[in-house]
């Protein structure tokens, strides 16, 4: 493995690398509605009619113990001469790029009709969101409708052409099936790409990827709602990162179960026969028993790639209100206890260290969505109501599996700013948050990201939110006074603007330097302990020439004590390695007691994406998971886990900086390597001798990261690392 591998070729520097297409990942970046930040783009925001029409009020004043929840019901009474357990399974089926290029969506419907069915077992269909479709009967031109029954599918008509981020679209889809297809039971599907509680579902690539953000799911479902008798059995998304605490609080008024994932799905998402052939044979099962039939047909239709990833959950939506109420006495003990900086440190540490799903780095981008179990426990030591939260929440989730990989999933996640992001995601979230008091943390969290030395975090103050009325902004307006709080909504979060990447929070007792002994170390002072959240090393290569310097990546190797502050490199010298060679430029994703996964950005036959591994702490060995791209400028997040094959061409990506202009930065391209017969695998094994830097990165509390000045170490022909300043 060495320097003179890497091939000098440049191409212009993009700041978030990986932006095209792998297999079946997401597009451009939206200027419609919906859609959210969490990958650094921009959206539109909601019209003032979706905002403003909802089936859920919820209202809370500072000091009270619990949330006034107050829920629609539905408006219709029940048809005539319905047939006892028969279903009408509802599927907004919104092709996007998943089936432009890959036929995924083709896929799932051809599923559908292997398994025959019954006659008791209808599914309306309808299509959308996608520039082609992989089939000879669907048309890019129009919304098609179709109900398939017995195997058959049969077209039921077509509307106009509309983005299937709209709220009327879905809207006008739910209310033409329910009048014209009413059955015993009625459940729903959104299939497409999602984006977790920001950035919604239902991607359409025909309208620069305009999303159904959940306040556009809310007004959808409540517009339907009136023609409806009684509540959806499920309401389940085919599409990633959708199992989240905000998601379930706008269901809860509409359906009695959820089904979602709160991690990404691959490509062929659910296995939609064997749910079928289940209903066929037990039309009189609940959503419970169909629900947890989806998942163990999900897990089982999974490959070795994607299956370590895999989560989908059942929610019983009837006690989303309970956990509601414990987790609103949670925020509030939480609030109050990140009011001391230290104890909002040590539960940043806790909560950077829970599960978390889609990505969530400074490489790909941040889903910024978390394990609400793994939250709560983060912070058990301060908040006397975590345990209620824990039991109200296993009360919930009702079934869920998960890989390996997210073992300790607990079937919901939530938002929280492991990175802060642009404002409008701020603003959005506050229009889903559901309660005021984990508002007001995360809106503190993100003043102290903000501004320096962290003045602003310690003057904060949350009465905006109650004196100004913001947090009830929903309940009871007219459009013009809407608009009036939507602009202030927006105008509060405008301290973002001043937002960079670069923490000015740590500071130091001992700067980072390299003593006698040829240790590189530092000591941080109170203050920097009370805001610091992490410590990783970054190492850095000489290109062949001597002129640049090759950015390597991440190493969690350190030494650290958070009670006096003093941390050093613990570099053993081994790093991960193409066959050829070639060192691959790395990032920790997620490190566990028994694992430890990277992402390292490549050209996979000339496209843009992360190679994923999984390495075995005990033995060292190296699992190749896969490529997956990073999270679009709408924020979706790929669906698809592309597998490494035989005659592959991957060519390893760096940051390069010149040694004269040390901020100024580059893309280099390593050498093409083809993948053999064998399939790819990653070598694990000493550096080869020479010199190299070295320096740390410490991310504070508020998600932001301070870069230390480097220092020069080499590597003897023996292994042996010593460090010379």
């Amino acid at each position: 493995m060495t320097a003179s591998s890497v091939a000098k070729t440049w191409r212009t520097f993009l700041v978030a690398a990986a932006t095209s297409l792998c297999m079946a990942a997401c597009v451009a970046a939206p200027t419609g509605t919906g859609g959210g930040t969490s990958g650094g783009g921009t959206s539109g925001g909601e019209s003032l009619s979706d905002l403003v029409t909802s089936g859920l009020s919820i209202q809370a004043e500072r000091g009270s113990e619990e949330l006034d929840i107050k829920r629609a019901a539905p408006g219709a009474s029940e048809p005539k001469n319905i047939e006892d357990d028969s279903w009408t399974i509802f599927i907004y089926l919104c092709g996007s790029n998943l089936e432009s290029q890959g036929a995924s969506a083709t896929k799932d419907l051809n599923e559908i009709l292997a398994a025959g069915g019954s006659s008791k077992i209808k599914f309306v269909v309808e299509t959308g969101g996608a520039r082609s479709w992989r089939n000879n009967t669907i048309s890019s031109k129009q919304l098609g409708r179709y109900v398939i029954q017995n195997g058959q599918m049969k077209d039921a008509g077509a509307v106009k052409a509309a983005s299937m981020g709209e709220t009327s679209s879905l809207a006008d889809f739910l209310t033409w099936g329910v009048k014209n297809y009413p059955a015993d039971h009625m459940g729903l599907i959104l299939w497409d790409h999602g984006g977790g509680s920001i950035s919604g579902a239902c991607f359409d690539e025909r309208f620069s990827n305009d999303s159904l953000s959940l306040r556009e799911l809310d007004s959808a479902l409540n517009t339907s709602f009136g023609s409806m008798w009684e509540k959806f059995e499920f309401v389940g998304f085919d599409a990633c990162l959708m199992s989240t605490l905000e998601t379930a609080n706008v269901l809860a008024t509409y359906s009695n179960y959820m089904y979602a994932s709160q991690e990404s799905e691959p490509a062929n998402g659910w296995e939609y026969t064997s749910m079928v052939k289940y209903l066929a044979s037990n039309p009189s099962c609940t959503g419970a028993d169909l629900g947890k039939k989806i998942c163990d047909g999900y897990l089982a239709s999974l490959d070795r790639s994607t299956k370590g990833f895999a989560t989908l959950s059942v929610v019983d939506l009837s006690k989303i209100d309970q956990l509601l109420q414990d987790f609103y006495r949670f925020s509030q003990e939480m609030y109050e206890s990140g009011t001391d900086q230290s104890t909002l440190a040590a539960m940043s540490r806790g909560i950077s260290k829970a599960e978390n799903y889609g990505s969530n780095n400074r490489r790909e981008g941040y889903t910024n969505m978390v394990d609400l179990g793994g939250l709560v426990d983060a912070c058990s030591a301060v908040t006397p109501s975590a345990g209620d939260v824990k039991k109200s929440l296993q009360d919930a989730v009702v079934y869920q599996i998960r890989g390996q990989y997210h073992a300790e999933a607990t079937g919901l996640s939530t938002y929280y700013p492991l990175k802060v992001n642009a404002k409008q995601e701020l603003s959005i979230f506050q229009t889903v948050a559901v309660n005021p008091s984990y508002l007001s943390y995360v809106d503190r969290l993100a003043t102290g990201a903000t501004y320096s030395g962290g003045t602003q975090y310690q003057q904060y103050t949350d009465e905006s939110f109650y004196a100004d009325q913001l947090w009830n902004w929903l309940l009871g307006n007219t459009n013009e006074e809407a608009q009036q709080q939507v602009e202030e909504i927006e105008d509060h979060w405008n301290y973002v603007d001043d937002h960079t990447d670069t923490s000015t929070q740590i500071t130091f007792a001992v700067e980072p330097q390299v003593d006698e002994e040829g240790t590189f170390w530092f000591q941080l002072d109170k203050a920097g302990i009370d805001k610091a959240e992490a410590v990783s090393g970054l190492l850095y290569e000489y290109s062949e020439d001597g002129e640049d310097i090759i950015a390597l990546g991440e190493t969690y190797d350190i030494y650290g004590d958070w009670d006096t502050g003093e941390f050093a490199d613990g570099f053993d010298g081994y790093w991960l390695s193409l066959p050829d060679g070639q060192n691959l430029n790395l990032s920790v994703e997620k490190s566990t007691d028994d694992y430890i996964i990277y992402t390292s950005p490549i050209l996979l036959n000339g496209k843009e994406c992360y190679l994923r591994m999984s390495q075995d702490y005990e033995d060292g060995s190296v699992e190749v998971l896969g490529a997956w791209n990073a999270i679009e400028e709408s924020g979706a997040v790929d669906r698809t886990g592309t597998k490494i094959v035989k005659g592959d061409v991957i060519v390893p990506l760096y940051k390069a900086y010149s040694a004269d202009e040390a901020l100024k930065a580059s893309e280099y391209e390593g050498n093409e390597y083809t993948v053999d017969k064998n399939g790819l695998a990653i070598d694990y094994d000493y550096l080869p001798d020479g010199k190299y830097l070295y320096s740390f990165c410490i991310q504070d509390s508020f998600g932001d990261s301070f870069f230390t000045g480097s220092a020069q170490f080499e590597i003897d022909p023996d292994g042996t690392i010593y460090f010379i300043g």
